[in-house]
């Protein structure tokens, strides 16, 4: 068989290929890189979802069809979402950059709704944005 071009090869790497759960729940989008280091691996099988012709990637010692869907065979199936670190940001953000008190979108804080001092955490359903009058409103209460 006739080796491809280097220009060609590179154009497959650009490529990326779809990864779908134990329970065929589309997951994410990956790069052709990472779906062989999966198939390789044991860890995804190939899955014959169109009439694509799969990608063919070449090592010195192993030719891989590579095709654009994968299932994962092992593993959770499901993804886990990491839930994002408490910042001033991100809070402002979720609040839409208004005070949750009078609705203010002028000089805001963040507010602990059960203060720190009240052993109140610093977490997602314990802290909002609030304007600096409101904050200082409600003080350590």
């Amino acid at each position: 068989m006739e080796a491809q071009p280097p220009s060609q090869q590179s154009q497959i790497l650009q490529n990326s290929v779809v990864v779908f759960s134990k329970n065929y729940l589309p997951l994410a989008r990956i790069n052709i890189k990472r779906a062989v280091v999966l198939l390789v691996t044991g860890q995804a099988e190939s899955l014959d979802l169109s009439s694509a012709k799969p990608w063919e990637i070449r090592s010195p010692s192993l030719v891989l069809q590579v095709p654009s869907h994968i299932r994962l065979t092992v593993g959770n199936p499901e993804r886990h979402w990491k839930v994002p670190l408490v910042n001033r940001r991100e809070v402002l953000r979720r609040d839409n950059h208004t005070c949750q008190y009078c609705g203010s979108s002028k000089h805001l804080t963040l507010l602990h709704v059960i203060p720190r001092s009240k052993d109140g955490q610093h977490t997602w359903d314990n802290v909002v944005t609030a304007c600096e009058k409101c904050n200082s409103t409600k003080s350590d209460v």
